[in-house]
């Protein structure tokens, strides 16, 4: 086994990662305001995450919302037990052949996906594919695929991961633009899981204008940022496990933001806003408690915890009883170290499924309910459920979701 995760060598002031952190956090280029100031936001996810706890959900059917549970079956009336008896046989042998029928054909979960949108209001565009992005021949290897599937598990975890393309990209015949990396650096326990989400922002733009090819973030750009900010980390996989078996919440914030600076300046050259680029970290060592979530730009990071959802950037309750707050205004780098408990599902996504998830109470229901079972769906079922479809919700969607055992 590799010495590089050695305690020794961590912690030397002449280690790649430890010059990481060198220099304050105001000079990091386009991060003004993201040091960690008082830790208040640290600190108002721990009290959103610990409302709901781990243990209330037990990562079981306890997390399905009330609507799908099945009332319990009545009890057998005491003057003719004989008969209670064998009509309780004759509703069980009539489920059993219902779910057996069900199964073979399609399973109960996904005969709604994505044909059938979960909203009041139909999408304004077909669930299939319909025009291919055009080609050019001199380039015909930065064709990009309609969709990438990706899943994984490990003692403590199962991932799922999906990139697909949009309902209007694919009526207009445009390729996808969001980009997808999971991969791993290493074994247990120094390993790491790393996922990596990078997009185009969607900037208002004036339709009379002119479009100036000078102007606009390429896709190829997109993916050289997550290439980099991968690359990055794999150097180092060792020294970023050790942290996030430590839980050293600080050191990683600032190792990790200047990581992402450096990778994001061609995604971000032309402007700020230009694209985003966000990393899901997880250590493959299964006492490691710790997961990390960190980017740039428009995307969402939520927590399901006992059928609840928790905005863990904004360190809020989504879809509250008493109606939605005001969401804070985003930091130019966000953060979140998220304390792994059992039965949470981590997602982190583009901002095709941030928004819907956000602004569309329907779809965050019909999430919790399909991923609240007791065991992660498949990938081809994720694929299925991450499409679920909402009228104004049309462009690509990437989401990379984690379930804790």
């Amino acid at each position: 086994m590799s010495d590089q995760g050695a305690r020794a060598q961590r912690r030397t002031e002449d280690g790649w990662w430890g010059r990481v952190y060198q220099g304050p956090t105001g000079a990091l280029p386009d991060t003004p305001d993201a040091g960690p100031g008082e830790g208040s936001v640290d600190d108002w996810f721990d009290s959103v995450a610990s409302i709901v706890a781990p243990e209330d959900g037990g990562g079981t059917a306890a997390g399905t919302p009330e609507a799908v549970t099945p009332p319990p079956a009545a009890p057998p009336a005491p003057p003719a037990p004989e008969v209670a008896e064998v009509a309780e046989v004759a509703e069980v042998v009539e489920v059993v052949e219902v779910v057996e029928v069900t199964a073979v054909a399609d399973p109960a979960p996904t005969i709604t996906i994505p044909a059938q949108p979960v909203a009041q209001r139909p999408p304004s565009y077909g669930p299939e594919p319909t025009l291919l992005p055009a080609a050019v021949p001199e380039r015909i290897t930065a064709v990009v695929p309609d969709t990438v599937l990706e899943g994984a598990q490990y003692p403590g975890f199962t991932l799922r991961a999906a990139s697909v393309r949009g309902d209007s990209p694919r009526h207009r015949g445009e390729p996808r633009t969001d980009a997808l990396l999971v991969t791993r650096f290493g074994e247990a326990p120094d390993g790491l899981l790393l996922a990596v989400l990078g997009g185009r922002a969607r900037i208002p733009a004036d339709p009379r204008a002119e479009p100036d090819p000078e102007r606009q973030l390429t896709d190829d750009t997109i993916r050289q940022a997550c290439a980099h900010l991968a690359e990055a980390i794999g150097r180092s996989h060792a020294e970023l496990a050790a942290d996030l078996r430590e839980g050293a919440r600080d050191r990683l914030r600032y190792g990790l933001q200047r990581l992402t600076a450096r990778a994001a300046v061609g995604l971000r050259a032309l402007a700020p806003e230009a694209g985003s680029l966000h990393c899901l970290l997880v250590p493959l060592d299964p006492a490691a408690g710790h997961r990390a979530a960190f980017g740039l730009g428009p995307g969402g990071l939520y927590l399901l915890r006992a059928g609840h959802w928790i905005d863990a950037y904004a360190a809020r309750l989504l879809h509250h009883p008493d109606g939605p707050g005001e969401a804070p205004e985003p930091r130019p780098f966000r953060f979140r170290l998220v304390p792994a408990g059992p039965g949470d599902i981590l997602l982190l996504c583009s901002p095709g499924l941030a928004e819907p998830i956000a602004g569309e109470p329907a779809v965050a229901q019909f999430l919790a309910t399909h991923w609240a079972h007791p065991h992660p769906p498949g990938t081809v079922d994720f694929l299925r459920q991450a499409q679920v479809r909402a009228k104004g919700f049309a462009e690509d969607r990437t989401a990379v979701a984690l379930w804790t055992d």
